[in-house]
């Protein structure tokens, strides 16, 4: 179970910049482009400047989801459905994190 739970908590702290790189990409878009904060949708960001990862994501939480779950999470503003997985997610490892190393 300590494996796990480390591996799991590096991921999460390992992805954030990943994902803050991701907040910073869609904060330059809605900067030089007509793209507001609101109107910048996982849907019209993934599918314009990612198609591969979009492709992908739409495949699996169609298949994962109800539609209607999967629509909701495809038209969420891109910047703050990022910036809240990437608080959650550097949460969930800081909190994980401990918990493991006291595990023997």
């Amino acid at each position: 179970m300590r494996p796990l739970l480390l591996t799991v908590a590096y991921l999460c702290l390992w992805t954030t910049p990943l994902q803050l790189a991701a907040i910073g990409w869609g904060l330059f878009l809605v900067a030089t482009t007509d793209w507001s904060m609101i109107s910048l949708t996982n849907q019209v960001f993934l599918s314009a400047h990612l198609p591969w990862l979009y492709e992908f994501a739409k495949t699996v939480w169609y298949f994962v989801l109800p539609e209607a779950v999967a629509d909701w999470i495809m038209n969420l503003p891109f910047i703050l459905h990022v910036s809240i997985k990437a608080v959650a997610s550097t949460l969930l490892g800081f909190w994980l994190l401990p918990i493991a190393k006291r595990m023997t």
